[in-house]
């Protein structure tokens, strides 16, 4: 089948729709990061005031997962990069056979 050009822009828009919000992403996740130091503290005294966070902390080691975040960020901005990269979305289908009841 070929594909119309509405088709193509339509695809080509998504693309870019997933490409540059994951290099945005992935560039706070870089900086933040980089600069961990400087929020690391005040995101610490943010969540110190919550109870609820205290008893999840009481039973998960490094709960509010602070030192993690710019980790996540970046794993969520390549995602959507590779989202981007995706030619066509990949459908699974169970090959169907015919079995002959001749024997």
């Amino acid at each position: 089948m070929q594909e119309t050009t509405a088709q193509a822009n339509d695809r080509s828009l998504s693309r870019f729709l997933y490409l540059v919000p994951g290099i945005t992403v992935v560039i706070v996740g870089l900086t933040g990061s980089i600069f961990g130091s400087a929020w690391n503290e005040r995101v610490y005294e943010f969540f110190a005031g919550i109870e609820t966070m205290q008893a999840i902390g009481t039973y998960i080691p490094y709960f509010p997962f602070v030192p993690f975040f710019p980790i996540f960020l970046i794993m969520l901005g390549a995602g959507l990069i590779v989202k981007s990269r995706q030619q066509k979305q990949l459908r699974f289908i169970a090959p169907t056979t015919q079995i002959s009841r001749d024997a």
